[in-house]
């Protein structure tokens, strides 16, 4: 992950977790399962490209990341909050 990314995704287990006092697993767990997805999907294109060709690999992966992109777009909560208000003068 680039230092960009991870600095983001700390950031963002940071905000979910506020006041439960488990960041550090919610950091660890959320970590296993990118790695756990990482060796996954090696051995899901190796399938497919053995069964389908390679031509049905990457579009099938692009299937998988685009539902992951959805689901955080729809259920991830905003964590934000409202702007601040601006004083009229």
């Amino acid at each position: 992950m680039s230092s960009f990314a991870n600095h983001e995704f700390r950031n963002l287990v940071a905000d979910l977790m506020r006041g439960s006092g488990r960041f550090n697993i919610a950091q660890g767990a959320i970590t296993t399962a990118q790695n756990i997805g990482a060796a996954v999907s090696n051995a899901l294109a190796g399938l497919i490209v053995f069964h389908a060709g390679y031509s049905s690999a990457f579009p099938s992966l692009a299937g998988i990341a685009c539902l992951g992109l959805a689901l955080c777009f729809f259920y991830l909560p905003e964590t934000a909050g409202p702007p601040p208000a601006t004083p009229r003068q």
